[in-house]
């Protein structure tokens, strides 16, 4: 019989999310927006173009700085939503009663796990926190020794279709 220790003397590597969604630090808040939406995320972890960690945007960020005033309020690139201060983070190997002070001295529901680098190999929320303490196993993604994905999507609009000079469509 295998009988799991307790949560809190379980380390962060045990329970943090490893499969993350990354948005480039050059892309606007309403791609940040989409991409929460559609992934059905709540946490956005940035990087620069070089792929270094920035910090992350949470859904409640976006949410409260959101203005209807115009397209170029939502064109903002994301870095304007984060934190001026750098953003918490701990080691894999760290107890999760540490991962969980440094939460609750930070004022949010999730904390960066860096390695001793300072790159980002996952993060542990406060969905996570509690999925272990209700005792619910979820699949940990293996450790991939990279960054997490990044992804960059780009618009797709419909083909214009040429006009003849007189406004008519030209013939198939």
């Amino acid at each position: 019989m295998n009988i799991e220790a307790p949560t809190e003397s379980r380390t962060v590597d045990e329970l943090m999310t490893r499969d993350l969604l990354v948005i480039a630090a050059s892309e606007s808040a309403l791609m940040a927006w989409e991409l929460m939406s559609k992934a059905g995320v709540h946490h956005l972890p940035v990087a620069d173009d070089e792929g270094a960690f920035l910090g992350v945007l949470d859904a409640q960020t976006v949410a409260a700085t959101w203005s209807a005033s115009g397209p170029l309020h939502a064109r903002r690139p994301v870095t304007e939503l984060l934190p001026d201060r750098p953003p918490r983070a701990v080691r894999p190997d760290a107890p999760i009663p540490e991962a969980a002070r440094a939460m609750l001295d930070a004022g949010a529901d999730y904390v960066a796990v860096t390695n001793d680098a300072g790159g980002l190999v996952g993060l542990l929320t406060a969905r996570d926190l509690v999925a272990a303490l209700a005792g619910v196993h979820r699949e940990a993604a293996p450790p991939s020794g990279g960054m997490p994905s990044m992804y960059r999507m780009e618009p797709v609009l419909p083909r214009q279709t040429p006009r003849r000079p007189d406004g008519g469509m030209p013939p198939d």
